[in-house]
């Protein structure tokens, strides 16, 4: 293809930064907010007209969070591993939950209120609770410009200080 290998150094620049969360907002965007980079990647979740960005450099750091968000308490688990992240309503039977990691890859989880084992996908697989599901909600991957732009009044979650 003629001109190919002249655009090679441009397209992998493109490519490098959509992946390291550098560079601009495309052309067209209207809205432009700062408090993060355009392009760095966040999991979004909207609940009840609530919005809160999950940067995900911050959910490779912090792997449980137990957060309320539109009147619900959630729980969000990031896997190191699979860099997969899941969320639920963090409460079963009328009951609200705290969630820990048990183990370093996030993919077991102890609530401090029963100290039942869950997984990472919301089962309950021992304890007093066992056999219990949470319910799942969507987390949606998007760029910082993007998600903004439609949620702008969007909070953004930080980790705690001591986890920083």
């Amino acid at each position: 293809m003629p001109g190919y290998a002249d655009r090679i150094a441009a397209k992998n620049e493109i490519i490098r930064q959509g992946l390291s969360g550098e560079g601009p907002a495309p052309d067209g965007v209207l809205r432009h907010d700062d408090r993060l980079k355009p392009r760095a990647v966040i999991l979004g979740l909207n609940i009840h007209g609530a919005s809160k960005a999950f940067p995900l450099t911050v959910l490779r750091q912090v792997l449980v969070i137990n957060e309320r968000l539109g009147g619900l308490p959630i729980l969000i688990v990031h896997q190191p591993g699979s860099d997969t992240t899941t969320v639920f309503v963090g409460r079963v039977r009328g009951k609200t939950l705290t969630f820990t990691a048990a183990n370093p890859e996030a993919t077991v989880l102890v609530d401090r209120e029963t100290h039942s084992h869950w997984d990472a996908y919301g089962q309950c697989t021992s304890g007093q609770l066992q056999g219990s599901h949470l319910e799942s909600l969507i987390l949606e991957p998007e760029y910082w410009f993007a998600w903004s732009e439609f949620h702008p009044d969007t909070a953004i979650y930080a980790a705690p200080a001591s986890q920083n």
